[in-house]
C-alpha cells in the first residue's frame, strides 16, 4: 500500500502545538516544588492534594472538551478554533499561578495554589483535547502516524530541556529583592511568561497550518451524546489493552518527578539551592537531549519489528533505568542522577509517547470500521480522563507517603532513614509499573498487516481521505 507522507510544514507546525502541553502542563508542575515547598514552605501533603485536585479537574474537562470538539460544526473545522483560543488563554494565564508571596500565611497560600491551578486545568483542556484529537486525524498511513508523533516528540523533549532549566532561571539574582534575597516565585513568573507567549505562536501556528483531513467525513455524521460516546469507545478491545498499559506505566512514574526533586535537592546535594538547580537543569536536558536521540531509532524499530514489541522493549529499559536510581543518586557523584534521569527520558520521551499515540490512531481506524463513524476526541478525551484520574489519586498518596517517610519541609536537612525511605519509593514503585505495563502489551493485536487491511477496507467502503 503507498505511504502517505504530510508536507513538512504541516508536521513542523502540528509539532509545535505540542509546546502548549509541555509548557503549560510540565513547568508548572516541575516549578510547583522548589517554589511553593522550597521557597514558600508549603507542606507536601497540602501542595499534593492541591495537584491532585487541579489533575481531578483537568480529566473532566479534557472529557467535556473530547466530546464537545467531535461534536464541533464550524467552517473552520472541528478541532482548530479550540486549538486557537485555548493556546492563547494558556500563555496570558501561566505567569499568574506563580503570583503568591511570602507574607500570606499557610492557608491563603493553599487556597490560592488549589484554584489557581484548578481553574487553570480547563483552559488547557480546551487546547489538548482538540489538539490531541487532530494528532490522531492527521494522516490514514500508519507508518506515517509514528513519524508524525516523532516530529512531535522531537519539539516537546527539546521543550524540555526549556523546562529543565526553568528553576535555575528563576533562581537567577536578577529576580531578588530589594536586599538581595532570592526570590524564586518572581523568577517563575518572568520565565511563564517567556513561555507564555511561545505558546501563544504554537497554537497559532497549528491553527493556521494543519490540516483537518476527516473533517469532510466528520461532517455529515450526526452528533453523538457523552455517556454514548464514552461507553462505544470503551467497546474496543485493542483501546482497553493501551488504557491498561498506560495506567500501569504512566501513573505510578508520575512519582518520578516529585520524589526526584527531593532526592536530589535533600539526599544528592545535601540541601543546597543553587547546586540542586544547577543538576536539575541538567537532568532535565539530558532526558530530553537522550529521549530526542533515542526517536529515530524508536520509528525504525517500530517499522522493523512492530510498534508493540518495540514498546515492550522500551518499557523493559525503563525498568532497569528506574531501578538504578537507587545507586545512581549519589552524593559521592552527582553527575550520576543525570545519566539516570537520561536514560530514563530514553524510554519515556523516546518510545512510550512517540508511539502509545501512533498506536491510538491505528486504534482509532478500527473503530471507525466498527461504527462507521470517526471519534478521536471521545478516545482522546478518555485516555487523558483515564490517566489523569489515576494520577490524582497518584498525587494524593505521594504527599503522605513522603511525610510518612519522615519529611519535614522546615528542615534543611532530613534523617538518614527519611532519605532512606525516598530512595526506595523513587526506585521500586516505577521500576514494577513499567515492566507490568510490558506484560500487558502482549496481547495487543494491531500489527502493520492488520492496520494495511483495515485501511484497505475504510478505503473501498468511503474512499481515501
Amino acid at each position: 500500500m503507498t505511504r502517505l507522507r504530510l508536507r513538512r510544514l504541516e508536521k513542523a507546525a502540528y509539532a509545535f502545538g505540542g509546546t502548549v502541553d509541555i509548557f503549560g502542563h510540565w513547568l508548572y508542575f516541575g516549578l510547583m516544588q522548589p517554589v511553593f515547598v522550597g521557597f514558600l514552605h508549603l507542606s507536601p501533603s497540602l501542595l499534593g492534594l492541591a495537584q491532585a485536585s487541579a489533575r481531578l479537574t483537568d480529566a473532566f474537562s479534557d472529557s467535556y472538551f473530547g466530546w464537545r470538539s467531535d461534536n464541533t460544526r464550524t467552517r473552520w473545522g472541528r478541532r482548530r478554533p479550540y486549538i486557537l483560543v485555548g493556546s492563547l488563554l494558556a500563555g496570558a494565564a501561566l505567569p499568574c499561578l506563580f503570583a503568591a508571596s511570602r507574607a500570606w500565611s499557610p492557608s491563603t497560600l493553599f487556597w490560592f495554589v488549589l484554584l489557581s491551578a484548578c481553574g487553570y486545568a480547563p483552559i488547557l483542556s480546551c487546547y489538548n483535547m482538540p489538539y490531541q484529537s487532530l494528532g490522531a486525524e492527521l494522516t490514514p498511513d500508519t507508518d506515517e502516524r509514528t513519524a508524525v508523533m516523532s516530529w512531535r516528540g522531537v519539539v516537546q523533549t527539546l521543550a524540555g530541556v526549556v523546562n529543565a532549566w526553568a528553576w535555575w532561571f528563576a533562581a537567577r539574582p536578577l529576580f531578588a529583592d530589594a536586599d538581595g534575597t532570592p526570590n524564586l516565585a518572581r523568577g517563575a513568573m518572568r520565565a511563564a511568561a517567556i513561555v507564555g507567549v511561545l505558546m501563544m505562536l504554537a497554537g497559532i501556528g497549528s491553527a493556521l497550518f494543519v490540516k483537518e483531513r476527516y473533517y469532510p467525513l466528520a461532517h455529515q455524521q450526526e452528533r453523538i451524546a457523552f455517556r454514548t460516546m464514552t461507553r462505544q469507545a470503551l467497546r474496543c478491545q485493542s483501546f482497553r489493552i493501551l488504557l491498561f498499559a498506560l495506567v500501569l506505566f504512566a501513573i505510578p512514574t508520575s512519582m518520578v518527578g516529585a520524589l526526584s526533586w527531593y532526592i536530589l535537592y535533600y539526599h544528592v546535594l545535601a540541601g543546597n539551592p543553587v547546586s540542586a538547580a544547577l543538576y536539575g537543569g541538567l537532568a532535565g536536558t539530558a532526558y530530553s537531549i537522550l529521549g530526542t536521540a533515542c526517536i529515530p531509532f524508536a520509528v525504525w524499530l517500530a517499522r522493523r519489528i512492530g510498534k508493540r514489541r518495540a514498546l515492550q522493549w522500551a518499557l523493559c529499559a525503563g525498568s532497569v533505568a528506574l531501578a538504578s536510581s537507587f545507586l545512581l543518586y549519589t552524593p559521592r557523584a552527582p553527575i550520576l542522577s543525570v545519566l539516570c534521569h537520561g536514560l530514563f527520558g530514553m524510554a519515556t520521551s523516546g518510545f512510550f509517547w512517540v508511539l502509545l499515540p501512533s498506536m491510538l490512531a491505528d486504534v482509532i481506524d478500527v473503530d471507525e470500521l466498527e461504527s462507521g463513524k470517526r471519534r478521536e476526541g471521545a478516545f482522546a478525551s478518555i485516555l487523558s480522563y483515564v490517566l489523569k484520574v489515576g494520577t490524582t489519586f497518584t498525587l494524593l498518596i505521594t504527599g503522605p507517603l513522603i511525610e510518612l517517610t519522615g519529611f519535614n519541609a522546615r528542615k534543611a536537612f532530613q534523617d538518614p532513614a527519611t532519605i532512606l525511605g525516598l530512595r526506595i519509593l523513587f526506585a521500586v514503585v516505577p521500576a514494577a509499573a513499567a515492566l507490568l505495563a510490558a506484560l500487558a502489551l502482549r496481547r495487543y493485536p494491531l500489527s502493520r498487516e492488520a492496520m494495511n487491511t483495515i485501511r484497505a477496507r475504510l478505503e473501498a467502503r468511503r474512499g481515501a481521505v
